[in-house]
């Protein structure tokens, strides 16, 4: 006896489709560069039609800003959320944004925005506008958050609230250009390297009464 299938074809969820066209869009990317890149090609690399894309993102340059959301911004608030209640001191929080940080710019591949504003922020200026909106000064929040708690704490002296964040964040941000700027030049050893910047901070930032 034969019987006839009556389940119908496996059709993708719509919800699914900014994922989709985000990520082919980052591999093409990878591969040619932002400007090279049309929404068209992203179209066929998502396996859709070009005005699919249109019914999600209006340019190309809205696909690049919910890509920085999608794969760096959403995760790094949730991970800032978790150092903002975590029950550390200030090297272990210091060193746990660290890790947080290499895990998402170098780990995970989302290096790729900083090599296309890197290669091409000049041509798209709104795409820089747009990144240290989303990343940088998030970063920096968070950065200024784990220094408050540690003056909070008597860990460390008043004087770390002076500190520019952007000079604590330096070392992860160019661990995370290494291979883009340093193509073929052995990394440094990440781990290792942190430490050391921590205990510099330390060595200036941290209250005598420790």
């Amino acid at each position: 006896m034969v019987f006839e299938c009556s389940r119908k074809p496996r059709q993708r969820r719509k919800e699914a489709r900014p994922s989709e066209i985000i990520a082919a869009a980052v591999e093409l990317w990878k591969e040619r560069g932002f400007a090279a890149t049309r929404l068209e090609d992203i179209a066929k690399g998502a396996g859709i039609a070009k005005g699919t894309v249109y019914r999600y993102f209006p340019s190309k340059e809205a696909v690049f800003e919910a890509a920085v959301e999608e794969q760096i911004a959403s995760t790094t608030m949730g991970r800032a959320d978790d150092l903002r209640t975590a029950n550390a001191n200030s090297e272990e929080m210091l060193l746990r944004y660290f890790e947080n940080v290499r895990a998402e710019l170098v780990d995970s591949g989302s290096f790729i925005f900083l090599k296309v504003l890197l290669a091409e922020g000049h041509r798209f200026p709104d795409l820089v506008r747009k990144y240290e909106d989303l990343v940088i000064k998030n970063g920096a929040d968070v950065v200024r958050g784990i220094l408050r708690r540690g003056v909070d704490r008597g860990e460390l002296k008043p004087q770390a609230m002076n500190l520019d964040p952007t000079l604590v964040m330096a070392p992860a941000m160019m661990l995370s250009l290494w291979g883009t700027v340093f193509d073929g030049i052995q990394v440094p050893d990440v781990q290792h390297m942190h430490h050391q910047h921590v205990a510099l901070l330390l060595s200036s930032l941290q209250s005598e009464a420790i």
